[in-house]
């Protein structure tokens, strides 16, 4: 069955999980791409050998975008001298309004790079640092829901496109302990024969128990290289699955 660039990507998107991984995964590089501006790299990893500490004083703060539980993210500017006295500036990020302009801090900078610094002190978040590993963290989150995702709807797209179309009969629903918009969540057992008339039985979860148990028997698509695995229509995304049933009875509407 040739399935077209449209469907394909409403099988993709029409998953749940995959629309999941996928917000995930942009939030995670919208922090990157903005805080990794934000990073001195060079300082990142610096060990104490390669830091000299000095004092400088905050010359201005400035509330941002970003707010986490209705606390807004502050940018601290703040100007320090190096041992030859020349002066620099640096800026961190802040959950807080903490500090006034004027107030002295605490500064360590390379010692090769006297423009690199970071705010230093015994209560010192380097937000800029925490947020950006938390743009990789959410990247990894989406990833762990984009895999699967994808890898189901390669293997559907699949058996769609090469497989053969049979009726097959619900014998088996197990409720399961997942909920999907508030809806249980079903292990679905399918009983089927093949064109060689071999009895096969597929499994597949869904939480539309309510639409496929009205009538215990579905359209099924089979892969002929492997009987075992199947797909069911109605679980598919519901554009998917119209085009799929409109091309096998061209009647239906």
């Amino acid at each position: 069955m040739f399935v077209p660039i449209r469907i394909r990507i409403l099988l993709l998107f029409g998953r749940t999980s995959f629309i999941i991984g996928f917000l995930f995964t942009l939030i995670g590089l919208a922090f990157i791409i903005y805080f990794s501006m934000q990073l001195n790299w060079n300082i990142l990893f610096a060990g104490k050998n390669d830091l000299v500490t000095t004092s400088g004083f905050i010359t201005s703060l400035n509330e941002t975008l970003y707010k986490v539980n209705e606390n807004p993210l502050y940018e601290y500017r703040y100007r320090y001298y190096d041992e030859s006295e020349v002066p620099y500036s640096g800026f961190f990020l802040e959950y807080a309004d903490f500090y006034e302009p004027g107030e002295e801090i605490t500064i360590e900078y390379l010692i090769d790079s006297p423009e690199v610094s970071r705010f230093s002190g015994k209560d010192r978040q380097n937000y800029d640092q925490i947020m950006f590993l938390s743009g990789l963290g959410s990247i990894i989150i989406g990833f762990l829901f984009l895999y699967p995702s994808y890898r189901r709807t390669r293997r559907e797209r699949k058996i769609i496109m090469t497989g053969r179309p049979v009726e097959g009969k619900l014998v088996y629903a197990e409720p399961t302990n997942l909920r999907v918009n508030e809806q249980p969540v079903y292990n679905l057992t399918y009983e089927y024969n093949t064109s060689h008339d071999d009895i096969q039985k597929f499994s597949v979860r869904s939480h539309m128990i309510r639409n496929i148990s009205d009538e215990r028997s579905e359209i099924l698509i089979y892969d002929p290289s492997n009987p075992a695995k199947a797909v069911v229509v109605d679980t598919l995304p519901g554009p998917v699955a119209r085009y799929i049933l409109n091309k096998l009875h061209p009647s239906y509407n």
